[in-house]
């Protein structure tokens, strides 16, 4: 990396990181917001590490608001522009001050003191982590159709929201009651209603006072006029990024999924993507925020086992963390065509550490058939459907999938659905086609959950070491198998075998709307050691919307191929 500048020493760097004393006004726009504790520890790592590339650098930093608003402050100050223009991304700022400096800046961010209520640091990390995560979204939007201002978007989007964190630090407890007892968006109003803190102008005028230039100042401001022509998109790209964000967030992730309408005031409709460029930023935006938030969820749970287990004090830390990899692939766009990450939960929801017993049924299961309202041979079919005929809704098709195979394969279930007479028919058929040479799974099963939602029985299985009447025991109301009357969910890690009804981490559940009086799922995984592919996947979600549409318009109830 470079080195101090010549034309004699460096200012002394202060906390507030100019050449002069600090300067507070006691009030919102004067404070001091401390650093994450392990992005800033990272950086600090790297920068004294002379064999670092200064993109590795860049990427661990630019995760940090506080961090990067000191670097671009003290970058575009004079002694170190020396009149040229201002910069406005992670990388050149490290460029022009050098490793000497980086070092002394990040020191000084280190004294900063953290916030000593554990309720106030949550509330941060949550807002921290929210603009993380937009201004990444805002880099793979950018690089579509802005790839040469798509660094100065990823900073912008860094610091899209960022008046939030100031009500953190500013309100502190009195933050924390208004955001245990509000949405977001009410928390907001609220406070510009009780306290005249309006989050959006407090933001601007902090990030004014802190010397962020308006080429990125501009996207954030409503009000403002583009510099240039070819800056007016990075409004939208920022706008468009925390929307995805905010509808991951709020479990609404399928609503922008490929295939579907957008909303009409979407800004995703304004920066024009082509279907296939559509699809690309979603599944690269997908990958990037399930990766955050299982490395959230471990982090989190990493917290709690070190607190009971008292272990060894921490190895220092000799490079940037795993995630801090995956930014670094997924903004440069080295993604595989069809990538398969560690771990990913399409229900929108983090993963719970929650066992699933499981044990064998064998004399006792014709005791326990009532409590899954399960009829014994013989015991009274299902001859009529619970939709007529001519009142049941047409089926829409499936979107298209990404490979020949899977839109074959799906095509085929469609036709399978369209022949069948019977609900039992046609599941009994399907769990086996999932599983054929063709199909993209090696075990299925159909799953009843017994009245009392306190345990299962598989009725109906395909594949190996899994069979007829296995009987579940649900621990827990957040267990997966339990929450996945709902929705959709599949899970990609093996680190979730725990949780999983037959011990595979990457599996797919769904709730089948069968006629039959409590809740059944649909089961199907790749193995013990396979994860589940993004195909896989859409073919499952896919599989199940079409056969949820056809179930109601059929008669019968389930299979049951207990002994």
């Amino acid at each position: 990396m470079a080195v101090i500048p010549p034309g004699g020493d460096a200012p002394k760097i202060t906390p507030e990181g100019e050449g002069h004393a600090a300067k507070t006004t006691g009030g919102p726009l004067g404070i001091q917001l401390p650093a994450d504790a392990g992005i800033l520890s990272t950086c600090r790592v790297l920068a004294a590490d002379k064999n670092v590339r200064v993109e590795d650098l860049a990427t661990c930093a630019s995760q940090d608001p506080a961090i990067v608003i000191e670097l671009i402050k003290l970058a575009n100050a004079m002694y170190y522009s020396a009149g040229r223009p201002p910069i406005t991304t992670t990388k050149l700022c490290i460029q022009r001050l050098g490793s000497d400096v980086v070092i002394e800046l990040l020191e000084k961010l280190k004294e900063r003191p953290q916030y000593t209520n554990e309720d106030v640091n949550h509330w941060l990390d949550l807002n921290r982590s929210r603009l993380r995560r937009i201004s990444i979204a805002a880099k793979i939007l950018a690089e579509v159709n802005a790839k040469t201002i798509s660094d100065d978007c990823q900073t912008a989007g860094l610091l899209l929201q960022f008046g939030e964190v100031i009500a953190v630090g500013h309100f502190q407890e009195k933050y924390v009651a208004l955001a245990e007892e509000y949405s977001r968006a009410s928390l907001n109003f609220r406070l510009n209603q009780d306290h005249k803190f309006d989050t959006e102008s407090i933001g601007l005028n902090y990030l004014r006072r802190n010397g962020i230039p308006e080429v990125i100042l501009f996207a954030l401001d409503r009000e403002a006029s583009p510099k240039s022509p070819d800056r007016a998109i990075m409004r939208p790209i920022c706008a468009a990024a925390a929307e995805m964000v905010e509808a991951f967030d709020s479990n609404r992730w399928e609503k922008l999924a490929p295939g579907k309408k957008l909303p009409p005031m979407s800004s995703l409709r304004i920066l024009g993507f082509s279907d296939n460029q559509y699809l690309k930023v979603y599944e690269r935006i997908s990958e990037f925020l399930f990766s955050v938030r299982i490395a959230e969820e471990k982090k989190k749970n990493s917290a709690i086992a070190a607190v009971q287990a008292q272990p060894a004090a921490p190895q220092p830390v000799t490079k940037s963390s795993q995630l801090d990899d995956d930014i670094q692939s997924l903004i440069s766009g080295a993604i595989a065509s069809d990538p398969e990450p560690e771990a990913e939960d399409f229900a929108d929801e983090p993963e719970v550490k929650v066992e699933t017993k499981i044990k064998t049924v064998t004399e006792s299961l014709d005791t326990d058939l009532d409590s899954f309202a399960i009829k014994p041979p013989g015991g009274g079919e299902k001859k009529v459907a619970r939709v007529e005929s001519s009142k049941a809704k047409q089926i829409v098709p499936p979107p298209q999938m990404r490979t020949p195979q899977g839109n074959q394969f799906v095509n085929s279930v469609a036709e399978m659905l369209a022949d069948a007479d019977t609900s039992e028919e046609l599941l009994a058929m399907l769990l086996a086609k999932l599983i054929q040479p063709a199909g993209p799974f090696v075990r299925s099963a159909l799953i009843v959950v017994s009245k009392d939602r306190k345990s299962a029985v598989v009725v109906a299985a395909r594949g190996p070491n899994v069979s007829n009447g296995q009987k579940l025991t649900i621990t827990d109301p957040l267990s997966p198998l339990a929450s996945c009357f709902s929705k959709v969910q599949s899970f990609g890690t093996r680190s979730n075998a725990k949780n999983s009804p037959f011990g595979s981490g990457a599996y797919a559940l769904a709730p089948v709307d069968a006629d039959h009086d409590t809740p059944v799922a649909l089961y199907a995984d790749c193995g013990d050691a396979s994860s589940v592919s993004f195909e896989a996947r859409r073919i499952f979600r896919n599989v199940v919307d079409v056969l949820n549409q056809k179930l109601p318009s059929i008669p019968g109830g389930i299979p049951v191929e207990l002994a």
